[in-house]
């Protein structure tokens, strides 16, 4: 595991030197900073907008450094031809994969955590402490969105130009956060089999990322999750199966690919 770690904090310091991550993050921060500037709504409403507009940017902020991190982190290695060095070591190419992957995530938990942490602060000071504390259950689910976005761009990267992956992660993504409309499709009694057989494939092969949205439920506190806790268990669980999965297919194409 010393190479997985060793290629993970490469990949993290890298990450975070790259400008359009820092401009992301940058720019994300403002908007969370500039949030409570809807001063002339009523309290209630301020504070509704205010956790919305502050949620839905580090969400937004998030996906985009997920997807423009993730698509380079195999190919731009190929292309500096610094793999070489790292595979003519005693190193795994599924040490690679993983390495970059576990590298991903821990830069993406560093973003979430930063901007989680302003945004905390702007919130903290205006609403009760159950409704701010209640913001870090939103942070996790996106971080684990979010991890399944990067395997996912890990996953694409292995076969696919940055330029392709780029779109791909992000169609996918938009069309895994409709998990509610596929299944309307695949369940829907008027609809033709062709179209529930379409709803089926997307609803089950797709990362469903809609179910990691809880953003409702944090903006509304009257809003209830039934059984909350078996509700978390059952993404978590689902995020690293899904995870795991991806990954290994990932190694199986990456260590046949000549590179």
């Amino acid at each position: 595991m010393t190479a997985v770690t060793a290629i993970a904090y490469n990949t993290v310091r890298e990450a975070l030197s790259r400008r359009v991550v820092l401009l992301f993050l940058f720019g994300a921060l403002v908007l969370i900073i500039l949030s409570p500037l809807f001063s002339f709504l009523s309290p209630r409403e301020e504070l509704t907008l205010l956790k919305s507009l502050g949620l839905g940017v580090i969400q937004l902020a998030s996906m985009f450094i997920c997807i423009v991190m993730g698509i380079s982190l195999i190919p731009a290695e190929i292309e500096r031809r610094t793999i070489y060095t790292v595979l003519s070591k005693p190193v795994q190419r599924y040490e690679f994969v993983l390495g970059k992957f576990l590298g991903g995530i821990l830069t993406m938990l560093f973003n979430i955590l930063f901007m989680g942490i302003v945004f905390f602060a702007v919130v903290a000071w205006r609403a009760t402490p159950k409704q701010a504390l209640d913001l870090w259950k939103g942070f996790m689910m996106i971080f684990f969105q979010m991890s399944i976005l990067v395997s996912l761009a890990i996953f694409f990267s292995v076969f696919l130009t940055p330029f392709v992956n780029f779109f791909m992660s992000l169609g996918v993504y938009i069309v895994g956060t409709l998990s509610s409309v596929t299944e309307s499709l695949m369940k829907g009694e008027n609809r033709t089999v062709i179209q529930k057989g379409i709803g089926a494939v997307l609803h089950y092969l797709l990362p469903q990322f809609g179910n990691f949205n809880i953003q409702n439920k944090i903006i509304h506190p009257e809003t209830r999750i039934i059984n909350e806790g078996v509700y978390y268990i059952q993404n978590i669980g689902y995020a690293i199966l899904y995870i795991a999965v991806l990954l290994i297919i990932a190694v199986i194409i990456f260590d046949r690919r000549e590179v």
